[in-house]
Formats: C-alpha cells, structure tokens, sequence
C-alpha cells in the first residue's frame, strides 16, 4: 500500500512539474532559433482558404500561424473572406456587407478549384475558438475593424496570440493607434523595394517594442538589407515565399523543384516564413532542425 501511495506521489509530482514547465502558446515565447510556419489564408490546398478547416489543417500540417483575412456582413459580424465580393471563394454573389451572417450561413464555401463544398463561411470568433491554445493567427486587415476584433480576441484571452501587421511609419501608427499600441503584438511591413528601409525601421526600434519586421524584398536582391542587426536586438524578420518578386525569385514554386531554395531564407536570418506550401517548408526546417512543434 505504501508503494502504491509512493508511486502515485512521484507521478503527481512528475505531472505537475511538467504542467508548470509548460509554457502558454503566446508569440513572445516562440523560440528565436527556429523558424514560424504561416499558412497563407490557412491550409488551402487541404480546405477552402478562410475556413476553418484551413486552420486546422494548417496546425496539423506543422504550420505555427494562420494567415486570415477579414471582412464584415450587414450586421457588423467579421467573417473570413480575402476578396471584396463573395463570387470567387463562396456561392453567394456580391459584397459581404449586402448580408446579413444569418444569411450567408445559407451558402457554402468553394474549394480551390471552385467548387462548391459543405464547408459554410466562418465569423472570427469561430476562427479564434478553433485557434485558442493551438496556433497563432495574423489578421490581415485587422486593423481596418480594430473596435470590433479587440474585444473577440480579449474575450478569448488571445492577445499575444495574435498578431497584426501594417504599413506605417512609426509617427503615422502612433497618431493613430497609440492608445491601444502596448496592448497588441504588431509588425511593421517594409517594402524594399520601393525604397523603405532604416528610416521607418529605426523609428520603430527607437520608440516601440515591434515584434519583428515583415519586408518584402522584390524581384532581385538589389535592395536587400542585412537583418543581422535586428535579430541581434531580438526582432524577428518575416519574408514571404508566396511570390518571386517578394523574395528576390527563392519563392514556393522554384522550393517544389529544390528545396534547397528554402536555404537562402536561413542565410539571410529570416526567421518567419508565409508560405503556400506548407508541407515542403516543414519537411525542409525539420531536416535542418528548425521547425518547432507547438
């Protein structure tokens, strides 16, 4: 008897250590050293892209982070859509805001290839349910419905699970979201390519905590920067592999045929990756040690 009670202490022990190492799913404790999966508009190859079952494929693909993007219906409900019009990734027609969410649960989702599936239009707050504890999510134009996806993602205790992008310089992002600036995880976007670079960047190193920077990089490396700097500050550097001229041509279609392609992402310190393929990328950072189960 006294084993037996000796045993089960040690096994509670061991539990309880293990749930008190355990760290929450929050961005700033993902580790510096490997590299964040992003699923572009969630795993649309294996769901309809902004469903929900593109978020949990994405998690179950290996990804770390949810692309999705945001629009609204008559009745002011933030739904899952990338386009202003309905036609190409639902059944119904026309703009989102001529519906209300009642209305649009009528109709179904479009798979890939564009046709219909079962699969019905989902509201951000049934993305952030299925997202809770598991993945991260950016939501593009979550700033453009700030007032209404605050207090959906403060309801779900989501605040440094998600994350949100914009382009701003420093001065422009703080007249106009400085009161709510400390209370969000933000990134600024960089557009190299047309010029931007350590000016906007330095502003925001000089006056807030960013999370990292997202560039895009153009075409070729001509006005590629060194990142060494601000991975040395501790700032993670997002890069897309979608489109060539995001990436100076190292994007997911040349990765199909080598991918030795997702190398030059690890070269140049690019520690964040969106990406349409999904299942390559993981399988390259696994075999370079560099992916990171949540």
């Amino acid at each position: 008897m006294k084993k037996i009670i000796l045993l089960c202490c040690v096994f509670l022990g061991v539990t309880l250590n293990a749930q008190k190492q355990k760290k929450p799913l929050t961005l700033k404790n993902f580790p510096q050293d490997k590299v964040m999966v992003v699923a572009h508009r969630g795993n649309w190859r294996d769901a309809p892209e902004n469903s929900i079952w593109a978020i949990k494929k994405a998690y179950e693909a290996g990804a770390n982070m949810a692309e999705i993007d945001l629009n609204i219906t008559k009745d002011s409900v933030l739904i899952l859509l990338h386009d202003r019009v309905l036609d190409r990734t639902t059944t119904a027609k026309g703009k989102p805001s001529d519906y209300t969410l009642a209305e649009l649960k009528n109709y179904y989702l479009k798979d890939g290839a564009g046709h219909p599936t079962q699969m019905r239009i989902a509201t951000l707050e049934e993305a952030l349910q299925a997202a809770q504890g598991k993945i991260f999510l950016n939501l593009d134009k979550g700033f453009d419905y700030f007032d209404l996806v605050y207090p959906l993602v403060k309801k779900y205790g989501m605040e440094e699970q998600v994350l949100y992008k914009g382009e701003a310089t420093y001065e422009q992002f703080n007249q106009k979201y400085g009161n709510i600036k400390d209370k969000i995880c933000y990134m600024p976007i960089i557009r190299l390519e047309k010029g931007q670079g350590w000016e906007i960047i330095n502003g925001f190193v000089d006056n807030y905590p960013a999370y990292g920077f997202e560039f895009t990089v153009g075409a070729t490396e001509e006005k590629l920067i060194d990142f060494s700097s601000l991975r040395e500050k501790g700032y993670r550097i997002w890069v897309n592999s979608l489109w060539f001229d995001h990436n100076a041509g190292h994007n997911d279609d040349q990765a199909l045929e080598n991918p030795a392609v997702y190398q030059w992402y690890i070269d140049k310190k690019i520690n964040i990756i969106q990406t349409d393929r999904i299942k390559e990328l993981v399988a390259f950072l696994k075999s370079k040690k560099l992916h990171y189960k949540q």
